[in-house]
C-alpha cells in the first residue's frame, strides 16, 4: 500500500492569475524507502472541504486528467486555482481541509471493507481491480496566513454505506520523518479489528483468528487492553471505535496505550481527537489512557503506574518488529507484564495474557522474533496472512498472531506455569476447535 504523504503545509499566492494554493507532497510506502511507480501514471484529484456549523461545502480543485503522479517521480507540486467562493469561505475563518487522493475510487485505500478486499484471496470476497494495490489520501488544513504545528490527518471510513460507524481520524506529522506517521500493520490490523462488524462476510471476518478475537471481546463483561509502541496510536483508537459494537452487552473496556515520550504528544492528540467526536455518545463505555514505557525498563518490570494499576486482558501492538535489535527487550517485556497480572490475583488462581501482534515482514531476520516467543514459553494460537497487493510493485503482506500464555499466581507475582499439562490441555483444545471449524466449513461449502 502507498501513502500520500505532504511535505509541508499548503502556500496561499496570490498572483495575475488570481489565488492559488501551492501543494508540495509525495506517494510513498510506509516506510518511506520507494516512492509509487506505477505502471503508466496515476491520476490524482484535489479537493477543498469547508466545515461550519451550518453545513458544510466541496471544490473540486483539479480536474480528472489534470494532475498524474507518472513513473519515475518523487515529488508533486502543483500550484491549483482556490475558486472564488473557497477564497471567501477562508476569509470568514471557516475550517478549510484540502485532500489528495486518487481519482479512481478503486484505487483509494480509505474504507475498512475496501481495504479488506485488497487482502482478500478468495474472488468471491476480492473486487476485480483490487489486485492493482491502492493508495491511502491524506488531508492537510488550509489556511490564508502560515500556520505552526500544522498536521495532516489520514481519514479511514469504518463502512460504506451512510448508516455505518463514522470515521476516524489520526494526525501524523508532516515531513519526509517516518516517525509519527501510520504504518501497513497498524491500518491493516485496524481494518481487521472493525471488519469483525462491519464485513462480517468478509474473508479476513471468517479467518479463526479473528473469529477468536471476536469472542475475546464480546464474551468478557469488560476487558483491559494493554497496547505497545502504539505511535500515532491508530490500532488503539481503531479498537475503541468499534469497541461499542464488539460488545454489545455494554460491557467496559479500558485501553492503555504506551510508547517513548517522543510519541506522547501525537497519541494524546489523536486519543482526544475521537473522544471529541464521540461526545455524542451518552454512554461509551470505552476508556482511554496513555503512559510512556520504555521496553528497556520494562523488560525489568520498570512499569508506570497505570500499566501497574491491574491485569491486562490483552495486549497488542502493531509494526513493532523492524527493529531485530529491539526484539528482545519487548518479548521480555511482554512476560513481565504476564508476571506482573499474575500479582492481581490470589495464590493459586489461573491467569491467561494475551498478546494480539500485526507486522508487516520487511527481512528475514525478524524471525527471530517467534524464537524469543517460543523460549519464553508464548503459545502461538493462530496466525492469519492478508496479502497486499503493491500499485507497480511486488506484493506485500500483514501477518496478525494471536499468542497467550498462561500460569498460576503465588500471590507474589512469580509465573508458576501448569506446565507440559497446560501445554498439551491447550494443544487438545485447539486441535479439537479446528476440527469442529474444518467440518463446519466443509458443510457450509457443501450448501453453497
Amino acid at each position: 500500500m502507498h501513502y500520500v504523504r505532504f511535505l509541508r503545509a499548503p502556500k496561499v499566492l496570490r498572483n495575475r492569475r488570481g489565488t492559488l494554493v501551492q501543494l508540495l507532497f509525495t506517494i510513498t510506502t510506509d516506510l518511506g524507502d520507494s516512492f509509487l511507480f506505477p505502471e503508466r501514471f496515476l491520476d490524482l484529484q484535489v479537493v477543498a472541504i469547508a466545515a461550519s456549523p451550518e453545513g458544510s461545502s466541496t471544490w473540486l480543485l483539479s480536474e480528472p486528467g489534470h494532475l498524474d503522479w507518472e513513473p519515475g517521480m518523487r515529488v508533486a507540486k502543483p500550484a491549483l486555482e482556490i475558486p472564488v467562493a473557497l477564497e471567501r469561505a477562508l476569509e470568514s475563518g471557516m475550517r478549510v481541509h484540502v485532500c489528495v487522493r486518487a481519482s479512481e475510487p478503486i484505487h483509494t485505500a480509505e474504507s475498512v471493507p475496501r481495504i479488506l478486499a485488497l487482502s482478500a484471496e478468495k474472488m468471491r470476497y476480492r473486487k476485480e481491480a483490487a489486485e492493482k494495490g491502492a493508495v491511502m489520501p491524506a488531508w492537510v488544513p488550509l489556511t490564508l496566513q502560515p500556520a505552526d504545528n500544522v498536521v495532516s490527518i489520514r481519514r479511514l471510513q469504518l463502512n460504506d454505506t451512510p448508516e455505518g460507524l463514522g470515521t476516524i481520524e489520526i494526525e501524523e506529522e508532516i515531513g519526509e520523518s517516518i516517525a509519527r506517521h501510520v504504518w501497513d500493520g497498524g491500518v491493516v490490523a485496524t481494518c481487521a479489528l472493525a471488519g469483525i462488524e462491519t464485513a462480517p462476510d468478509s474473508e479476513s471476518s471468517q479467518n479463526p483468528c479473528m473469529r477468536t478475537m471476536k469472542n475475546i471481546f464480546s464474551r468478557q463483561r469488560s476487558i483491559r487492553v494493554l497496547e505497545l509502541g502504539c505511535g500515532v496510536g491508530i490500532l488503539g483508537v481503531g479498537l475503541a471505535a468499534v469497541y461499542p459494537r464488539l460488545q454489545p452487552a455494554g460491557g467496559a473496556c479500558t485501553i492503555l496505550m504506551t510508547d517513548l515520550p517522543e510519541a506522547e504528544e501525537r497519541a494524546r492528540s489523536n486519543i482526544k481527537r475521537l473522544e471529541n467526536s464521540h461526545l455524542r455518545f451518552q454512554e461509551n463505555p470505552v476508556r482511554m489512557i496513555y503512559e510512556n514505557l520504555d521496553w528497556e525498563e520494562g523488560r525489568q518490570g520498570g512499569f508506570g503506574p497505570q500499566v501497574w494499576s491491574g491485569p491486562w486482558d490483552l495486549v497488542m501492538l502493531s509494526d513493532c518488529t523492524y527493529n531485530v535489535d529491539m526484539l528482545p527487550a519487548l518479548v521480555e517485556t511482554l512476560s513481565a507484564i504476564h508476571s506482573k497480572n499474575l500479582t492481581h490475583f490470589p495464590a493459586g488462581e489461573p491467569f491467561t495474557t494475551k498478546v494480539f501482534l500485526a507486522t508487516k515482514p520487511r527481512h528475514e531476520s525478524e524471525d527471530v522474533l517467534y524464537e524469543l516467543m517460543d523460549k519464553e514459553s508464548w503459545y502461538s494460537v493462530h496466525k492469519q496472512v492478508l496479502p497486499k497487493p503493491v500499485l507497480g510493485g511486488v506484493p506485500q503482506m500483514v501477518e496478525l498472531h494471536l499468542f497467550d500464555k498462561s500460569g498460576l499466581s503465588d500471590g507474589r507475582g512469580e509465573d508458576k506455569r501448569e506446565g507440559k499439562h497446560h501445554e498439551e490441555k491447550h494443544d487438545k483444545k485447539h486441535d479439537k476447535e479446528g476440527e469442529e471449524k474444518g467440518k463446519k466449513d466443509k458443510e457450509q461449502e457443501s450448501q453453497d
